[in-house]
């Protein structure tokens, strides 16, 4: 194969007649001219790139256009300078040509698969499968070809280089002569050769254009001999299929994509429970970026709040990253105007982080890679639908969501002055400092969140904060309902933030095992960041109130009830205050005590939790009225939706009631038994 690569390339070899024709070109500092395409969605209109292919032929499609291009000009001691910013910069941009190399050997497979199979049609209306076909693509161009070597990429460079040095000294001899050259010194010449190749990429002069049909015409060479290392044009239909990621009858209708959805939660879920990360810093975290309260402390200029929990004590703050061409101010700047555009949507995107990487990490320092759609399904999200029931794909605007929340978590700094971790079984006292998640490139490398890096896919571990309170028998995981991801983070925010605190305190309450501990209403209040609304308390009971009965129909607590309430208190005035300081009992459900139970210290002689006699208690009347509302519904010749119209819940509720599956709120069940008395029927 490097055979073939050399003969291939060999007529874009001419260093030596360069020489000969130019003998200044030696004399020209080394330098790069870096090219940052504006990242752009590629698969606007498919059918109409492909239409081009077809046309052109694969091997002689243009690649790079000048649309949304920026070019650099980087002398080489600018770019030791700054070399960790340029080296991450030419990489983003090495990956961009692999993902059009990529893109032209996918759309060269599917016009062989229209003459072989006539279904091209098909595979162009499903955008996400031509997404996966590329991106497939990609890997194995940078596994299994020269695209690897970075001799290769060198090779390219210093040719593209010689190329630009030719054309700038022709263009020099052309205004100054021959003789006028050679008495320049080396900084004279050096400075007139700067300010015609910065002047070309300054104006329109043509020169751009030239240098990008320079560069396809050298990177379609590599697409040739791609096809001929894979074989691509002799394969069989099942060998594109294969390489184009189709299956047999993979042609998703809407019911097809909502399986899709439901295999990739279900995948990284136990019943619908994500697992995440339960301690002190993590947890301090989600509050932090949901309540917002980030405010200056003492000398420091980052926004920071305090971390009080347990035995943890220490700050979070924002630090955006930032390059050593960002000014402190700057720097300062961007780290206030983050903290406003902090939301509960960034909190969904920490969590789904922590679990998938849980999920896919054989260690802490693993780096593991995720689609950014994965962060959408995981979230519930749907694809948008295409015609005749096939996918359209994500929106832009959801993906730049993603975006965004991924910048804001990774601007979050994490300073802990004391903690306990445990090593060997045995709790240490130390000090924690660093990020969350680091988002690192396929050298190690830490990147910046943007467009460009983040294209379709993330790389990224945790840092050592988080792994700290992963080790051994110290390892502090929870159960999370996917519920608190899938709520909607505007119209569902209580019940989002609810289930967050609720799966916390379970799991903090789980060595005990007690997990039907009263929750002071307060309490609750100050967890979700609400306050009680003094000029009508009863909106903020109502609200309250509401938010656990989805939580109780939407199965992510088993039951809840007030501890020794009298409702005859809510006809005072006062009542409020009482209210606040009523206590709740909320029951997790069976997922949960089923998974805590080998975490669970049982003690010789512990008595039954007095607490759980009364849920028994509560269950049997729950049982009770059931069987009532059912006998007295179908005296009623009344249908389950017909009977949760009149009761105003859903019908699939109204059912697991009856079944004693679940046990309705105090609300609920009073509208329930005036149902029976209304109807003639009275529950002893």
């Amino acid at each position: 194969m490097q055979e073939n690569i050399n003969i291939s390339m060999e007529k874009y070899s001419h260093t030596k007649s360069t020489m000969d024709r130019f003998p200044w070109s030696n004399k020209i500092n080394n330098f790069l001219v870096l090219c940052i395409y504006e990242p752009n969605n590629q698969y606007y209109d498919l059918n109409k790139t492909f239409k081009l292919h077809m046309v052109k032929g694969t091997t002689s499609f243009q690649l790079f256009t000048k649309t949304k291009l920026t070019s650099f000009v980087i002398w080489e001691e600018a770019y030791k300078e700054n070399e960790e910013l340029f080296f991450k910069l030419r990489i983003a941009a090495r990956n961009e040509t692999i993902s059009k190399i990529a893109q032209s050997i996918v759309f060269y497979l599917i016009s062989r698969y229209e003459r072989i199979a006539s279904k091209s049609d098909t595979i162009l209306n499903d955008k996400q499968l031509i997404e996966d076909a590329i991106y497939q693509m990609e890997n194995k161009l940078k596994k299994e070809t020269f695209l690897a070597k970075e001799s290769v990429w060198n090779e390219f460079y210093s040719w593209f280089r010689l190329q630009i040095k030719e054309w700038i000294l022709e263009e020099i001899i052309g205004f100054m002569g021959f003789d006028e050259m050679e008495s320049l010194t080396h900084d004279e010449l050096n400075k007139i050769f700067y300010h015609h190749l910065t002047n070309h990429f300054a104006k329109d002069t043509g020169f751009e254009s030239k240098l990008i049909c320079l560069a396809s015409d050298y990177v379609q060479e590599w697409v040739k001999l791609i096809i001929i290392q894979f074989n691509l044009e002799s394969c069989s239909i099942k060998e594109i299929e294969e390489l184009l990621c189709v299956k047999k009858d993979f042609f998703p209708t809407t019911d097809l994509l909502l399986t899709r959805i439901r295999d990739f939660s279900s995948s990284f879920t136990i019943q619908d429970h994500l697992l995440v990360m339960n301690s002190a810093p993590y947890q301090s975290v989600r509050d932090a970026i949901y309540k917002k309260n980030f405010h200056k402390v003492g000398k420091t200029p980052w926004p920071s709040t305090p971390i009080l929990r347990g035995n943890t004590d220490g700050f979070i703050q924002i630090k955006p990253i930032t390059n050593s061409l960002t000014s402190n101010q700057n720097a300062f700047e961007e780290a206030w105007s983050i903290v406003p555009l902090l939301s509960d949507a960034d909190v969904d995107v920490f969590d789904a982080l922590c679990s998938l990487f849980l999920s896919k990490a054989r260690h802490n320092e693993e780096v593991i890679e995720i689609y950014l759609n994965d962060l959408l399904s995981i979230r519930g999200l749907k694809p948008k639908l295409g015609g005749e029931g096939r996918r359209g794909g994500y929106e832009a605007k959801q993906r730049e969501q993603i975006l965004k929340s991924l910048t804001n978590i990774q601007s979050i700094w994490i300073n802990i002055h004391k903690t306990i971790i445990y090593e060997k079984g045995k709790p240490v006292h130390t000090m924690l400092h660093g990020r969350t998640f680091i988002f690192k490139d396929e050298m190690g490398e830490e990147y910046s969140i943007s467009k460009m890096t983040c294209n379709k896919k993330i790389t990224f571990t945790i840092d050592e904060v988080f792994a700290k309170f992963l080790n051994g028998s110290g390892r502090q995981v929870a159960l999370l309902s996917i519920k608190a991801l899938q709520y909607n983070p505007y119209k569902q925010l209580w019940e989002k933030r609810l289930t967050r605190y609720l799966s916390w305190r379970w799991r903090t309450q789980a060595r005990k095992g007690t997990f039907l501990q009263p929750n002071k209403t307060s309490t609750l209040l100050e967890a979700i960041g609400e306050k009680m609304n003094t000029r009508t308390p009863s909106r903020t009971r109502e609200r309250f109130e509401k938010a656990l009965d989805s939580l109780l129909e939407d199965g992510v607590i088993a039951s809840w009830h007030y501890e020794n309430w009298d409702e005859s208190i809510a006809e005072f005035k006062g009542w409020a205050n009482i209210w606040m300081n009523s206590m709740i009992l909320i029951e997790p459900p069976e997922i949960i005590k089923d998974q805590y139970r080998s975490i669970e210290k049982k003690q010789k002689g512990q008595m039954e939790d007095p607490h759980t006699k009364l849920i028994h208690t509560n269950q049997k009347k729950n049982e009770q009225l059931g069987e009532q509302i059912r006998t007295t519904r179908k005296n009623l010749n009344l249908t389950l939706f017909q009977l949760a119209e009149e009761l105003e819940i859903s019908a699939p509720y109204v059912s697991n009631i009856e079944r004693g599956i679940k046990i309705p709120s105090n609300k609920i069940r009073s509208k329930m038994m005036k149902w029976l008395e209304k109807h003639g029927e009275n529950l002893s």
